[in-house]
């Protein structure tokens, strides 16, 4: 069984599916996207960023200042997007996901952790 979205041992999940992902990235090319989710129950992390660059891509909690993108979504529609319930596009037409910042990173940034959650699937 998967772990509870947003507490570290999801994290540690996600890390680990991450790593296996083969994403070329250009050692200059760094994507710094933050999700920010409103009412985080306890035991879960209410910010959690992705970082992809030279080194790979990997989840850290907490929101990062240097961040070009960040996208807000509440608890319960945050849980449908990650259990692919709730379609992106749909929620962010909707008014159900705020983006400030840069749009692409954001798209760029979902698409990893889909790819992410479909090696979490296969397990």
């Amino acid at each position: 069984m998967p772990a509870a979205l947003f507490t570290d041992e999801w994290l540690a999940e996600c890390n680990r599916a991450l790593a296996n992902l083969d994403v070329p990235r250009a050692s200059a090319d760094r994507l710094v996207v933050t999700e920010l989710v409103a009412n985080a129950p306890p035991g879960r992390h209410g910010a959690i960023t992705l970082v992809a660059d030279a080194a790979g891509v990997r989840l850290a909690a907490g929101d990062d200042p240097a961040a070009s993108a960040w996208l807000s979504v509440s608890m319960s529609d945050a849980e449908a997007l990650h259990a692919g319930a709730l379609d992106p596009a749909r929620a962010l037409i909707e008014g159900r996901i705020r983006i400030r910042g840069d749009f692409r990173a954001v798209v760029d940034a979902v698409g990893l952790l889909a790819a992410a959650h479909d090696l979490l699937r296969v397990r």
